[in-house]
């Protein structure tokens, strides 16, 4: 970890904190960083994971020394929201909100991602799930077996460190080049419903375009997926020992806005004693989108 944050440099691939630097320190407490690794045959086999899943190590602690080289990820003025990893929470007016979209996502006949569209102040969002996760799980994400082309609805895997299907407002995700995906790709808000916290692990330096320029460089209409990544990772063990992942503690009533389907990720509730579950929605928020209060 130490090699990795000491080597870690931003550029305009990777993915950004969307706060003021005053703020991060203040919230610095919640932060702690983490490498990667290829799920071995044991968590394979015993752990419920997906062969050749990218698994996050424990966390580490944020020092002085290391928070400093996490800083430069702040995000400039002209960062585009598609890069940026934001942090807020809903104002009491969305409760009603939050409560319509909880009940519809336990409908039996309700298919993640095509939820219905609902209003967060000014802007429309699409329900994408209510995730729950129990406490003390390295990671969050289960292959579902109500979306066939991405499980395998015999065997609930957990899915390990992934990039979104990334659907947009206008479709599917992958169809678009690069560029237009990060200027209004569809991003995610993650609010967590409690009871407990639950921690969100995302990768800063392998985001889908730095995966593209090493497996398709020069295309510019490729977003690799989760499996391409695995078989790079596979083929370049040494790539693993690069890769530098924020996780961020979320209370009850905070949120994320993430960019998911550029930035690898998963949820974790490791060291969580109680479950929590999360309310997804999607949208195309711009920076800001939701203030912290």
């Amino acid at each position: 970890m130490d090699a990795a944050l000491a080597s870690l440099r931003v550029d305009d691939r990777s993915i950004r904190l969307d706060c003021p630097g005053e703020w991060l320190r203040m919230h610095r407490h919640r932060l702690s960083v983490c490498g990667v690794h290829v799920a071995t045959p044991e968590e394979v086999a015993h752990g419920g994971f997906a062969e050749h899943a990218i698994v996050p190590d424990a966390p580490v602690p944020l020092t002085t020394r290391w928070f400093e080289r996490i800083t430069p990820f702040l995000a400039a003025p002209e960062t585009p929201a598609g890069l940026c990893v934001g942090f807020g929470r809903l104002s009491h007016s969305h409760h009603r909100v939050v409560a319509a979209a909880s009940e519809e996502a336990t409908r039996p006949d309700f298919v993640p991602h095509y939820g219905s569209r609902y209003a967060l102040g000014s802007h429309s969002v699409r329900l994408v799930d209510v995730l729950t996760a129990r406490g003390g799980t390295r990671t969050t994400s289960v292959m579902d077996p109500r979306i066939a082309p991405y499980s395998e609805p015999t065997v609930a895997r957990w899915v390990g460190m992934h990039y979104d299907n990334a659907w947009t407002s206008h479709g599917e995700g992958e169809r678009y080049p690069r560029d237009v995906r990060v200027a209004c790709a569809d991003r995610r808000v993650i609010h967590n419903l409690g009871p407990g916290a639950r921690s969100l692990v995302f990768a800063l330096n392998m985001s889908a375009l730095h995966l593209s320029d090493k497996v398709s460089p020069g295309d510019s209409r490729n977003v690799p997926s989760t499996k391409q990544l695995r078989e790079f990772l596979v083929e370049h063990p040494a790539e693993v020992l690069k890769i530098v992942c924020l996780v961020w503690t979320a209370e009850v009533g905070d949120l994320v806005v993430l960019p998911a389907g550029l930035a690898l990720h998963d949820g974790s509730m490791e060291g969580r004693r109680h479950s929590s579950s999360a309310l997804v929605f999607a949208g195309t928020f711009p920076r800001g989108a939701f203030s912290w209060t």
